[in-house]
């Protein structure tokens, strides 16, 4: 059916009409036209009246779609692609699902619908990151305002403070449960465990947990908090703790451990951890209850690894190349180290032995046995017989004393290389002693010396003051015998050359025999994807500024941004396969959803409002795709 011209020709002259047609097909003819209805001379009828056929057959026959195309309003724009694609892990995770069980589980009762709360706020930790009074605003310009179930909720931020209440109080039910749901899921492996800390800051001095310590944000002038994460081998976030921020590394492995073993039921798993969480109360912790160990060692702190440098046990020859690494094992026998290191004691004390007169000394460390109570009594009468000096008796005893239980461990270590720190590190250190040299020479010059002794003191400390601090075991500060002042100064040739040799090196401990070296290595090196989760942790879901000061809200706070970064290495790990997210999450944020109104004439005030999502894209189609959104068109869970 369809409008047509017709023109008719009579005496008068021609003439046009306006007919409505229709195709016809009529047997024996073929397709032919047929005039349904004569409209009549089109020279009766001007633009107003056309106008008026046209709005009157769309009201008529209610066919919108003809509207007026150049009168469209946009009433309101709304971000849709990022808040789908995070509500599709947190479905794919059965999150809402668990709060609701956890929350039955405690029978407390729960007059709000706190799931959906906790839900908006770690899905703003992942698109906005916002105070949880800005995440209220935030949600008026989501699709969250036209989604059904979220349309009606009430956005005072007093119902979010409530939800993060109820979150904490099943913090330790629900991490359990994701573990759960995790192993099934994404089948983690535990066998390799993941330990590492940092810290975050306030600008407050009011939460109880809060405290000056060590800060990794280079913000000694402010309190923080200490937060440890244990994560799968995967990278995935198991289990998180949160610490008083003067908490020390090493002292938060126990509380790990423990939960590790009652809680989470891991009976063998190797823990992997960073160079500041390794004691000797750590490692006997973490072999009393059955686990084994990987480990960094600050080796420039430990006297043990120090003989492997200093008796020149490190021999290039030894190294093998391994993903841009040199790499070599040595097994340290603690007997072998006791030794080692008497020896150097009498050497440093000025005590003169030889093989013979050190023999019993010797022979007594090598029939040490891990059971045996060490007392000084029981073997004063050895060490006189090697040791004349009261002194030094007790300060060798001591060494003996301090590893009692390891006598006859092996340590089985690997020692690693990286040329490229090397050079740099060597670099660096370079600069730094030419400069602070050219300082020296100036304040010790000739010209100088008619200053004062207390103004070269101070200029002196001034030359060592703050980070340069560290470099000041280079030089030897020479000083006037009577007065003791500084009067000159020397290079420290014998630290520089020990600094060398440490330069690019990082070495491991484990207790595990089994595994190949290569694998020790490797195992050490992933603990970079918890260090890549803290610094999500600080710049993606942007923890910081904390900005409460109640100890429960503050908790609440770290676990929904841990929450925030278990869908990210959901999307990173299973989804992208490792690959980067910023541009899939960059491209799906441009998905809006738009309302807009549509005016259907000119001369009556007749509009319809309709919604529709912005074309989608072929990539933001493989992206939505990547983790199961099949139709992100689909609007029949939203209102308007």
């Amino acid at each position: 059916m369809f409008p047509r011209i017709v023109k008719s020709k009579k005496k008068s002259g021609t003439y046009e009409y306006l007919v409505i047609s229709e195709s016809v097909h009529i047997k024996g003819k073929g397709s032919t036209t047929r005039n349904i209805a004569n409209l009549g001379n089109i020279k009766r009828f001007s633009n107003k009246d056309i106008d008026g056929l046209i709005d009157g057959f769309i009201k008529i026959f209610k066919v919108e779609k003809y509207a007026l195309s150049e009168d469209v309003e946009i009433v309101e724009s709304l971000e849709y692609g990022s808040i789908i694609l995070w509500r599709k892990l947190w479905d794919k995770m059965g999150l809402s699902q668990m709060i609701r069980s956890q929350l039955r589980q405690k029978k407390t009762k729960v007059e709000i619908e706190a799931a959906k709360y906790i839900e908006m706020m770690v899905v703003n930790r992942c698109v906005d990151p916002l105070s949880k009074l800005g995440a209220t605003r935030w949600i008026e310009r989501t699709c969250y305002k036209a989604m059904r179930g979220y349309n009606e909720l009430p956005l005072d931020v007093e119902y979010f403070y409530r939800s993060m209440d109820y979150l904490l109080a099943i913090k330790d039910g629900l991490e359990f449960a994701l573990f759960e749901k995790m192993k099934t899921l994404f089948s983690i492996n535990v066998k390799l465990t993941f330990y590492d800390i940092t810290s975050t800051f306030f600008h407050s001095t009011s939460c109880p947990i809060s405290a000056d310590g060590h800060s990794r944000d280079s913000r000694p002038d402010l309190e923080q908090i200490v937060i440890g994460v244990v994560t799968s081998y995967e990278g995935y976030p198991i289990k998180h703790f949160v610490f008083e921020g003067n908490t020390k590394d090493e002292t938060t492995v126990t509380e790990v451990i423990e939960e590790l073993k009652q809680t989470y039921k891991i009976e063998e798993t190797t823990f992997v951890g960073d160079r500041g969480m390794i004691t000797k109360l750590n490692l006997s912790r973490i072999k009393g209850e059955g686990f084994d160990y990987i480990m960094g060692v600050k080796h420039r702190q430990s006297e043990i690894m120090a003989m492997l440098f200093s008796e020149d046990e490190l021999k290039d020859k030894d190294y093998e190349n391994y993903n841009g690494l040199k790499i070599q094992e040595k097994q340290i026998g603690v007997a072998d180290f006791l030794i080692w290191k008497s020896k150097k004691i009498l050497n440093k004390e000025g005590t003169s032995f030889n093989d013979k007169t050190f023999a019993p000394l010797e022979k007594m460390i090598l029939n040490l046995k891990n059971k045996d109570e060490v007392t000084y009594a029981n073997y004063k009468q050895i060490l006189v017989k090697v040791i004349h000096e009261s002194k030094i008796r007790r300060k060798i005893f001591t060494l003996i004393k301090k590893y009692q239980g390891q006598y006859e461990d092996n340590l089985r270590t690997v020692i690693c290389l990286n040329n490229e720190r090397k050079t740099l590190a060597k670099k660096k250190r370079d600069a730094a002693i030419a400069t602070l040299t050219e300082a020296l020479d100036k304040l010790f010059s000739s010209d100088k010396k008619k200053q004062g002794i207390v103004e070269r003191e101070k200029k002196l400390s001034g030359i060592f003051k703050g980070y340069k601090s560290r470099f000041r075991k280079f030089f030897n500060i020479e000083r006037n015998k009577e007065t003791q002042k500084a009067c000159g100064y020397s290079l420290n040739q014998k630290v520089i050359e020990y600094e060398e040799k440490m330069d690019g090196i990082f070495i491991l401990t484990t207790s595990r025999q089994d595994l190949e070296t290569k694998k020790i290595v490797e195992s050490y090196k992933n603990l970079k994807e918890v260090e890549m989760l803290f610094d999500d942790l600080k710049n993606f879901v942007d923890i910081r500024p904390i900005r409460h000061w109640l100890e429960v809200r503050v908790r609440a706070h770290v676990f929904i941004c841990i929450l925030a970064l278990l869908l990210k290495r959901i999307l990173e790990i299973d989804c992208l396969q490792g690959k980067c997210v910023m541009e899939p999450l960059e491209e799906i944020s441009k998905s809006k959803l738009v309302k807009y109104k549509v005016k259907f004439s000119e001369r009556e005030d007749r509009t319809k409002t309709f919604r529709k999502v912005t074309n989608t894209t072929s990539d933001q189609k493989e992206y939505f795709k990547m983790v199961g959104i099949r139709n992100p068109m689909n609007l029949e869970n939203f209102v308007w």
